[in-house]
């Protein structure tokens, strides 16, 4: 038996095969594999428990063998091309912009196939919210760099300034990346200190992807700071609807207080009014400023703002 991407390759080719060459005898399309019988008609098994959710019977790709020939019925809903609103779309090409830094050019062709399957009506809805995105404060450079390293394993370094401290070099096993409250932090092992250790993209410099390769232990994810124990002072109260809640609750855990409706509240740092605007609104309506009245005023503009 070959290896498992020779497989997935070969189940990935199967069923576009005998869609177009309905009929095809067993023995044609096992040459056209260069496969054994005995494999394909495993394959063809498998493909049988292939599907899309809730997995309801018509949901399984049907493909069978009748008189030694092989057939395939796909569930239409498989054929169906993705439809997007004006802000499901909009939402994809905020992420896209925001992790450009990492990706140059390669995500120039997907945005353009983004365009491509917007319905008409909502085509002009689309490129007025396209236009407002900005994701320049939030995408150092460094983030295609470090992207690099973490897909590739290797270990880079960089000069690190702590609050308080001069900046010292330091050499790093990069993880994982994440933004958080308008930053990005790059959570990794520090050799210098030993440890794991979170650190800010904007406070380092020099930064250096090394050839040293490493392997990365399992579940390595980084602890997400909790903005609810931000050590500013937690100011702001905001409403999640039941729809947020479950959400909100894994994210804050034991700071995120039930509601009797089955939503929950929590107080988060209010010193950032860009990050505090752009993390409400992204809850699409499902999350409401209650108090101080200042930064429900900037969230209220905000949304009026992104109306046009």
């Amino acid at each position: 038996m070959s290896n498992v991407h020779e497989r997935l390759r070969r189940l990935l080719f199967l069923v576009p095969y005998v869609s177009k060459h309905p009929g095809v005898t067993v023995e044609a399309l096992a040459r056209a594999l260069n496969v054994s019988r005995e494999d394909l008609l495993e394959e063809l098994d498998l493909l049988t428990c292939v599907g899309r959710p809730p997995f309801n019977p018509d949901d399984y790709i049907d493909i069978y063998v009748d008189n030694d020939r092989v057939y395939v019925d796909l569930d239409q809903r498989l054929f169906a091309p993705p439809r997007l609103t004006a802000g499901e779309a909009a939402a994809l090409a905020a992420s896209a912009e925001l992790l450009r830094p990492a990706t140059g050019d390669a995500l120039r062709s997907a945005l353009q196939k983004l365009e491509g399957i917007i319905p008409p009506a909502a085509l002009e809805r689309f490129r007025g919210m396209y236009r407002k995105i900005d994701a320049s404060a939030e995408a150092p450079e460094a983030l295609g760099p470090l992207t690099r390293a973490i897909l590739e394993r290797r270990e880079v370094t960089f000069d690190y300034a702590s609050p308080g401290r001069p900046s010292e070099p330091r050499q790093v096993r990069p993880y994982e990346l994440l933004s958080h409250r308008g930053q990005w932090y790059l959570q990794g092992f520090c050799h210098t200190r030993q440890d794991a250790r979170l650190f800010r993209l904007d406070r380092m410099e020099a930064l250096a992807v090394t050839d040293t390769a490493f392997e990365p232990p399992p579940n390595a994810r980084a602890d997400v700071p909790n903005p609810a124990r931000s050590r500013t002072e937690a100011s702001v109260r905001v409403r999640f609807s039941p729809i947020a809640a479950p959400y909100v609750k894994e994210r804050f855990g034991r700071d995120a207080r039930p509601l009797s409706d089955g939503g929950v509240e929590v107080m988060v740092a209010g010193d950032s009014e860009r990050w505090l605007t752009q993390w409400v609104l992204s809850f699409g309506g499902e999350a409401e400023v209650m108090e101080p009245l200042a930064a429900r005023a900037a969230v209220a503009r905000a949304a009026r703002a992104s109306l046009g």
